[in-house]
């Protein structure tokens, strides 16, 4: 699956070693280790995968996406007509903060830690396009443009629909969609709609 989608073009073993434990078991990064050690008689060590994660976003992340976009394309017929958005926040076991984690609404239950906002794109039937990580402290409904936006510009994305939930459908995001030419299906409750929708959806 690793070489299927075109991930060893990079030429990174250590890439290649958390991603075929994760496709095998899903298991913690230090589960990992010793489930290769033992299957694989792989000699994985759990501080260079820690310290890999740097490097893979701050170096690496524009060619796997690319990859990944790549294989996606192809799955999907060479266009990607859907793209759905949405948002989690991963939090922290610390009372630590800094520039990125910070207190904010948290989808775990867990306000006492500082966490980080993660936006998720993925294509129909769910393979992933983009991600972006945002600031614990940031309104998830100011997310989504930018992300979307950023992918659309890096991919020449054309003739696509944005689908996404009510939380991050507010008013200002749709005015940013419709001034920016996009198309986008809203998910919402039917008691917060128009009389005149209430009417088209039931009757």
């Amino acid at each position: 699956m690793f070489e299927l989608i075109g991930f060893n073009k990079t030429d990174d073993k250590i890439l290649k070693q958390p991603v075929v434990s994760r496709i095998c078991q899903l298991r913690s990064k230090a589960a990992s280790v010793d489930y290769l050690k033992s299957y694989y008689d792989e000699d994985a060590e759990l501080n260079k995968i820690y310290r890999y994660l740097d490097k893979l976003y701050d170096s690496h992340k524009e060619e796997l996406q690319e990859i990944s976009v790549s294989h996606t394309r192809k799955l999907l017929g060479g266009k990607i007509g859907l793209v759905f958005y949405d948002v989690t926040t991963l939090y922290f076991e610390t009372d630590s903060s800094d520039e990125l984690r910070e207190r904010g609404f948290s989808k775990d239950g867990k306000q006492a830690q500082s966490q980080v906002v993660l936006g998720l794109l993925v294509s129909r039937v769910g393979y992933p396009l983009s991600y972006s990580l945002f600031n614990g402290s940031q309104y998830e409904g100011r997310t989504m443009i930018p992300v979307v936006e950023d992918f659309v510009k890096r991919f020449q994305l054309e003739d696509f629909v944005v689908v996404s939930d009510s939380g991050l459908m507010n008013k200002t995001n749709i005015a940013l969609l419709e001034s920016g030419g996009y198309k986008y299906i809203i998910g919402a409750g039917i008691k917060n709609e128009t009389e005149e929708i209430k009417q088209w959806i039931l009757y």
